[in-house]
């Protein structure tokens, strides 16, 4: 089997049993079922050759539960080790402003002010957009 997570909005080269355990670990999260979501998504990470990907996905589920550390912690760490992910920043940024931390904004002015990743840049601006639409409830 090929451990790479795959393109997240492509199709993805894991068996349809491998996908579902995945969102199975992600939706856990969200619903907060902690400890068996906990299991599942350990499981999911030790299998991937690189789990920052899922990492991500997972920091997100979790500030979708209002958990912010997670996100802190694995994606600060990340954006520590390697300073110009910008990927990072914006999901740390998604992830703090879904868990109610007002530090959210300054991780999202970052990337605008600095960053030449256009994909970062126009998740950034997502964000903005997002917190800007009707649909975002403060």
């Amino acid at each position: 089997m090929n451990k790479k997570y795959g393109n997240p909005g492509g199709t993805s080269e894991y068996p349809v049993i491998y996908r579902n355990l995945m969102s199975a670990g992600l939706l856990g999260s969200i619903y907060r079922l902690g400890a068996d979501a906990n299991i599942i998504n350990a499981a999911v990470e030790l299998t991937l050759d690189d789990p920052r990907h899922f990492r991500t996905y997972r920091a997100v589920a979790l500030a979708m539960a209002g958990q912010v550390d997670y996100a802190q912690r694995v994606l600060g760490s990340q954006i520590e080790e390697h300073p110009q992910d910008d990927e990072a920043k914006v999901a740390l940024a998604l992830s703090l402003l879904l868990g109610g931390d007002t530090d959210w904004r300054a991780w999202i002015d970052n990337v605008l002010a600095t960053s030449d990743d256009q994909p970062a840049r126009e998740a950034a601006l997502g964000v903005l957009s997002y917190v800007g639409s009707p649909q975002f409830v403060h």
